[in-house]
């Protein structure tokens, strides 16, 4: 009898593929990262085996205790992957049969590596979310406690990355509190709704003849239910794109607030100040100390993203079923997740360290005349006009201050009046950041009362 040309599928081939076909067939350089998931994978498997009388309970335990073993060799950096096997599921099956001999060959009764590997996949994805979820919220608890050390800190507030009106750092911090607040119900979702179980759909059609209960190994694998459709099972790949869609949004919240920092510690802002330990210098100006760690957080983002459209192409080009393409998801799954690991751990350290300049910040809230909506809001509430005649009274004003090359407040009370008749000495009391600040009173404001009750909300929401 001929040599097998592949130990799993090459009983009808003649002859063996050529080393091209190896190179871009073989998934073994990156998919080894299941291995653990793999492993689970089969030691269930071989539990519903057993439950459907399909192997002995000696054929068990020495299948379960040849798999612990395996499991140990894992962990310890000692068990060696190779190519000759393709896959993470040919090469844990290998080195079953090494330990347990022909008796290997049973584990893969009435399964395929198709609904293997999405099981697989679902498995390591359900980990990284929940590692995600505690990530998310250290960063929470590193923004409340940045927020309540710099609790009154008086900044401009931008739009247009123009002055716009005061607002306290502690209240720009919150905001990404809250992004990250909508991240943790994305990532909820998805855990539910990825939460049934593939395994036992088999290539494509279901488990032949065997009698193998598919809501015994969803349960035993910590998944609610077993999936409905055997075709659907093996070529779903929804959770892939919505788990890259989660990391994207989450990488542009922190790109946005990498960009913040980067431009408020530049010199013409300077706002902030990166510690040492954050920053990298030149090898030519010696004076400069640059945020490289902020700045590659924005391009890793657009990294992700290329991972995302990635996986939409790969789903885009094949028809239903199963098809080797849905190979191609693994390498943009485990990119983009080790990218978004970086940017997390890096944007925490980076909001636990930042320097705040205290000072600039708020002697720049007075610049770009950011308490003109105060007094266009002051005139409507004690002239009794509207808002759209104060507005265009208060654009007056501003453009007399801007002739004069002054700030509001400068103006004297009859430079005012030459616009508007009826503003009195009261006005000075509203025009200044502190004041503007603390009239903006509203759920969600950013008055120094309305940001304490936020941080006691965030609190409790962690």
């Amino acid at each position: 009898m001929k040599k097998s040309i592949n130990p799993l599928w090459g009983g009808r081939f003649e002859k063996e593929g050529t080393d091209l076909l190896k190179k871009i067939n073989n998934s073994i350089s990156f998919d080894y990262q299941l291995a653990f998931q793999d492993l689970k994978l089969n030691k269930i498997y071989a539990k519903g085996l057993l439950k459907a009388k399909i192997i002995s309970q000696n054929e068990y335990e020495e299948i379960i205790d040849a798999i612990k073993k395996i499991n140990s060799e894992l962990k310890e950096g000692k068990f060696k992957f190779s190519e000759l096997f393709e896959d993470i599921h040919m090469n844990i099956e290998m080195a079953l049969k090494k330990r347990i001999g022909n008796l290997a060959g049973k584990i893969h009764t009435g399964k395929s590596r198709n609904d293997q590997v999405v099981t697989d996949l679902k498995l390591w994805i359900r980990e990284r979310l929940i590692i995600l979820l505690n990530k998310i919220k250290t960063i929470q608890t590193t923004l409340i406690n940045k927020a309540e050390k710099n609790l009154d800190i008086i900044m401009p507030g931008f739009t247009h990355l123009q002055n716009a009106q005061p607002v306290l750092f502690s209240h720009y911090l919150l905001s990404f509190f809250e992004m990250l607040e909508r991240d943790k119900l994305r990532i909820n979702q998805l855990y539910n709704n990825m939460n049934t179980c593939p395994l036992g759909s088999g290539a494509l059609v279901g488990s032949n003849f065997f009698e193998i209960d598919r809501f015994f190994l969803a349960k035993e694998l910590g998944f609610d239910k077993p999936t409905e459709n055997s075709i659907d099972s093996v070529s779903d790949r929804d959770f892939v794109v919505e788990f890259i869609s989660i990391l994207a949004i989450i990488s542009i919240h922190f790109s946005k607030m990498a960009e913040d920092f980067i431009i408020w510690a530049s010199n013409p802002f300077d706002f902030l100040k990166f510690p040492d330990s954050l920053s990298t210098g030149s090898s030519i100006m010696p004076q400069k100390k640059n945020p490289d760690a902020t700045e590659l957080v924005r391009s890793k983002t657009g990294r992700i993203f290329g991972s995302l459209f990635n996986v939409m192409a790969i789903q885009k080009g094949i028809p239903s079923g199963y098809s080797k393409d849905l190979q191609e998801d693994k390498e943009p799954v485990f990119d983009s997740y080790n990218t978004i690991e970086i940017i997390l751990d890096v944007m925490n350290e980076t909001i636990k360290k930042v320097l705040v300049n205290k000072k600039k910040m708020y002697e720049e809230s007075f610049k770009g005349y950011t308490t003109a909506t105060d007094l266009a809001d002051w005139m409507v509430k004690n002239l009794d006009i509207t808002f759209r005649e104060a507005h265009n009274k208060t654009g007056k004003i501003v453009l007399l201050a801007e002739q004069k090359k002054k700030k509001l407040y400068e103006l004297t009370l009859e430079q005012m009046q030459s616009v508007e008749p009826k503003i009195n000495v009261k006005i000075f009391n509203v025009i200044s950041p502190e004041n503007s600040i603390n009239e903006k009173k509203s759920y969600g404001g950013t008055s120094l009362g309305q940001v304490k009750n936020a941080l006691k909300r965030a609190k409790k929401r962690i």
